[in-house]
């Protein structure tokens, strides 16, 4: 029986429907991906399927005791939690369990022979221990790291959490909880790229449950789905295989329907010349078969082969000068902290530099510098002969609310009333939608009028913050399309990997320092896997994954260069392996090897531990074990006491790898 299956269902809203008689199945552990334009309908069906609104028409079902999670993009918290107990929320029902264990256990002292009493401990103690009911914490940490919360901000009451850390949090709390069906709109929204490629790692290699999902990240979609459903005018088609195996099925099927309307067009119109032409003569009877078979045709509606989609063009008014940019010394300071300092780099006609970094790193502060919004703590930015910036702000700062779209472009440019509308049929505003206000567009309709101010802006140096937020795939690629066109200079933020492919330069924001990297996005990544293979980092399958749990935070045990970031780093702090710190003073020789038979000891100690632990809980399994009251209480309390030391090992294996990792941290590719 499938997981879940939606059957006919239909929605409308005032009279428009959003979807038309819709039917899909998904399987038990399957990753899926919802795709299509925006307004086509995919967060009404994700809503459909959570229970928050009900369909039209047709029925949803979904198997009998499954759990389902919901990720929503304002998620609700207790108030006066700190954002690690609201995490730890995940697990309420361990916590229940584990209280029931801790009252058997004492009812077990108080009658020692209740064979009944001790079956029921040890089932529940499996099932304790199957939902990793001792790991709990641990993994709570890993998640909270890996999605971009460092140990520092776990304090923090939920109720002073931004939105994008609300949702973050939601995410994690949904993760930890591992439903059988876990549903996700967008959720790469507020993640750098660290998180995002965590993320993928979790879902691909951790998460048990199936997973259906609405993504306009076209590489994350690659990387974590195996069937693609794909939303358009409110019917859904279903295609096997990631995103990019979608595109060309979906190219095939068009292609074939055009042929198909082609050829049964050609035959309607021949049958109809032969009738039309031999109706009243000596062919009559001929005609008339001829009639009757071409009342027979099938009515076959010609497939929209181009979608809505933006058409634009960035042409500089002016070609400027070789020499673009010249920062010298560059370092910022905000609220005492500093972002960066020290950094100095030559920028020259035509070259497209991206930023990339963690979030919080400095990234969108250094366009600000670019800009002259913000004055820097030190050093000077010198911009070329012939300059002239275009600029787009990821909050989509640049436009009056109490003004329609059409005053906006007609106020960007000398234009008649049918040269403006002409303009902003380009950007999808068409008919009524230019007398629409400001303050009334969705984010990707603030975007896409945005993108039509910088188009004719015609500047010859583009500043772009985020700029595919809230836009689509089709708008996407297009945007691309014309940014690669485009002959002038460029300077962009943002965690769309695709999009980060136009890129010829980066700058790499880590470690409060910014670091140019004169290559583009794919030679820097193979870069950062040649830089973790020599650092020599463990496996995913290795103690540093402690069994089920998620990868390692933001690079560290799965050997990205981001390691002293993590939470790892940050117990590394901790106890003999202190001095090891990043920053602190290079080890011994002597030092190093014993850290590094340190670490030996305790890999060897977990893998008979593990071993151990394996054998106990086949032993659990048994029932035979429950017969002998005396060995199966030895037997218990022998699996408590590995779990216990096999979490301390976990730790202390932890601390003293990235006690060592911090050694090696230079990366070879630094210039």
């Amino acid at each position: 029986m499938s997981l879940l299956r939606v059957e006919g269902c239909s929605k409308s809203y005032s009279g428009r429907d959003v979807l038309r008689d819709v039917s899909l199945r998904l399987e038990e552990n399957e990753r899926a991906g919802l795709v299509g334009p925006n307004g086509a309908g995919k967060t009404t069906l994700l809503r459909l399927i959570a229970g928050e609104e009900e369909p039209d028409a047709g029925a949803i079902h979904l198997r009998r005791g499954a759990r389902l999670g919901y990720l929503r993009q304002d998620p609700a918290f207790t108030p006066g939690r700190s954002l690690r107990e609201e995490a730890l929320a995940a697990f309420a029902e361990l916590d229940g369990l584990e209280r029931r264990l801790r009252e058997m256990e004492a009812e077990l002292r108080a009658r020692p022979g209740d064979a009944a009493l001790l079956a029921e401990y040890g089932e529940a103690l499996q099932r304790f221990e199957a939902r990793g009911g001792y790991e709990r914490e641990a993994r709570t940490d890993r998640v909270l790291a890996g999605l971009g919360f460092p140990p520092e901000t776990w304090d923090v009451r939920v109720e002073l959490l931004s939105g994008g850390q609300r949702v973050r949090l939601g995410l994690a709390r949904l993760l930890l909880e591992q439903p059988d069906l876990l549903l996700l709109d967008e959720p790469t929204n507020h993640l750098d790229l660290d998180a995002i490629e965590w993320l993928e790692r979790y879902l691909a290699e951790v998460h048990r449950g199936a997973v259906l999902m609405v993504s306009h990240d076209r590489v994350f979609l690659d990387r974590t789905v195996t069937r693609i459903f794909a939303v358009h005018d409110g019917t859904v088609e279903a295609y096997s295989g990631n995103y990019t195996a979608y595109v060309e099925q979906r190219r095939r099927r068009l292609e074939a329907a055009e042929e198909e309307w082609r050829r049964v067009e050609e035959e309607r119109r021949r049958l109809e010349e032969y009738v039309r032409r031999y109706r009243a003569g000596n062919r009559a009877t001929q005609a008339k078969s001829r009639e009757k078979r071409l009342a027979r045709l099938p009515s076959v509606e010609r497939p929209k082969l181009d979608e809505r989609r933006l058409r634009l063009a960035f042409e500089p008014a002016a070609r400027g000068g070789r020499e673009v940019l010249q920062v010298e010394g560059l370092g910022h300071r905000f609220d005492g902290r500093l972002l960066f300092r020290g950094f100095s780099a030559r920028v020259e006609r035509g070259e497209r530099v991206g930023l990339v970094g963690p979030n919080g790193a400095g990234k969108t502060t250094m366009l600000r510098l670019l800009l002259g919004e913000l004055a820097p703590s030190e050093g000077e930015v010198l911009w070329g002969a012939g300059v002239d910036i275009g600029y787009f702000s990821q909050d989509l700062r640049g436009l009056r609310e109490d003004r329609s779209v059409l005053d906006e472009i007609m106020e960007a440019g000398d234009f008649t009333l049918e040269e403006a509308r002409t303009l902003l049929a380009r950007f999808l505003f068409r008919g009524e939608d230019v007398f629409r206000r400001v303050e009334h567009l969705s984010g990707g309709e603030r975007n896409r009028l945005l993108l039509a101010k910088l188009v004719l802006s015609r500047a010859n140096v583009l500043i772009l913050d985020e700029p595919t937020n809230h836009l689509d795939i089709p708008a996407r690629e297009a945007l691309e399309e014309a940014l690669d066109a485009f002959p002038g200079t460029m300077f962009f933020v943002t965690h769309d990997r695709y999009f980060l492919r136009l890129a010829t330069r980066l700058w790499v924001f880590e470690g409060g320092a910014v670091r140019d990297f004169r290559g583009t996005y794919a030679e820097w990544e193979a870069a950062r896997r040649a830089a973790a293979g020599a650092a020599g980092t463990p496996s995913e399958g290795g103690p540093g994954a402690r069994g089920a749990d998620a990868p390692a935070p933001r690079g560290a045990a799965a050997g990205g260069p981001a390691a002293a970031d993590t939470g790892a780093a940050a117990a590394a702090g901790r106890g003999s392996e202190a001095s090891a710190a990043p920053g602190s003073a290079p080890l011994s020789k002597n030092e190093r090897r014993r850290l590094e038979a340190a670490l030996r000891a305790a890999e060897e100690r977990i893998e008979a531990l593990e071993a151990e632990r394996a054998a106990l809980e086949g032993q659990l399994a048994d029932p035979d074990l429950y017969r002998d009251e005396a060995r199966a209480q030895a037997a218990v309390q022998r699996f408590r006491a590995v779990e216990e030391e096999l979490e301390r090992l976990y730790e202390e294996w932890e601390r003293r790898a990235a006690a060592l990792q911090s050694q090696d941290s230079a990366a070879p590719w630094q210039s």
